[in-house]
């Protein structure tokens, strides 16, 4: 090989001019190709070798390591490009502690009861609401029941023309209005014979009173001079209800009914 003494290039043993330089070779010696240093690698891609593996510079004819001609060599490859270094990982804010506890007004954290300062931002927690106590809803209280219906017929007739009162019999739940007749064995609850029942035209049995589901109930027992409630005649053996502060007329005697 003849080393370029202007660039220390090798080259092929009867080369005139350096492949590398140029320099002019026709006068300088050829060197013993065992004791030749190889040469520099040059920095970036290149043309490898295909006897030694050196990487010379693009467009070289020769390699300047051994002399081999690098016509048919290919380009050595570029170095592969360096992966950029993964980013550490975010840091995780703690996990709120079981149970809860202050939480941080600046960042939301809960923390332990009693603690100073936020474990995540250091926050001072001096001012910050203590959690409070749960405490489940009031369960919902079942509607009361409705008053149970009357069971007893309860109140007073009120004679209209005297004022008379007349109360009805306590624990009953149906009674007879009409006129006592010890002779025929009547004797109704309510007897009118006392408050002109017998003048008024009031038959013995004239009508009746009794509870039906809860609501009060009048019926004519086919008197002869009728029954009005509320200024309406009752037909015979047909109930109607009596309401606090009805008129009811036997015959002629008029009275009105109380419930209390």
């Amino acid at each position: 090989m003849i080393i370029c003494p202007s660039c220390n290039a090798p080259n092929q043993p009867g080369s005139a001019f350096c492949d590398n330089c140029g320099h002019d070779l026709r006068n300088v010696a050829p060197a013993a190709a065992s004791g030749m240093p190889p040469a520099t690698a040059p920095s970036g891609g290149g043309i490898a070798c295909s006897q030694c593996g050196y990487e010379n510079i693009p467009g070289a004819s020769f390699c300047e390591n051994c002399g081999t001609p690098l016509s048919q060599a290919m380009p050595a490859p570029p170095p592969p490009p360096q992966q950029p270094a993964a980013p550490p990982p975010a840091p995780q804010p703690p996990a709120p502690p079981a149970g809860g506890g202050v939480t941080c007004p600046n960042c939301g954290i809960p923390n332990v009861p009693g603690a100073a300062f936020c474990e995540n931002c250091g926050t001072s927690l001096a001012g910050a609401a203590q959690p409070q106590a749960y405490s489940p809803p009031p369960a919902p209280q079942p509607p009361a029941p409705p008053p149970p219906p009357q069971a007893y017929i309860a109140g007073r007739l009120v004679i209209q023309s005297s004022g008379a009162s007349l109360d009805i019999p306590p624990g009953k739940t149906e009674i007879t209005i009409g006129r006592e007749d010890p002779v025929s064995g009547i004797f109704p609850e309510i007897d009118l014979d006392p408050h002109g029942g017998h003048d008024g035209g009031v038959g013995r049995k004239h009508a009746r009173l009794f509870m039906q589901g809860g609501q009060l109930m009048i019926e004519d027992l086919n008197s002869v001079n009728g029954t009005i409630l509320n200024k309406q005649k009752l037909p015979p053996k047909q109930p109607q209800p009596v309401m606090d502060g009805a008129e009811i007329r036997f015959g002629r005697v008029v009275t009105t009914y109380h419930a209390n």
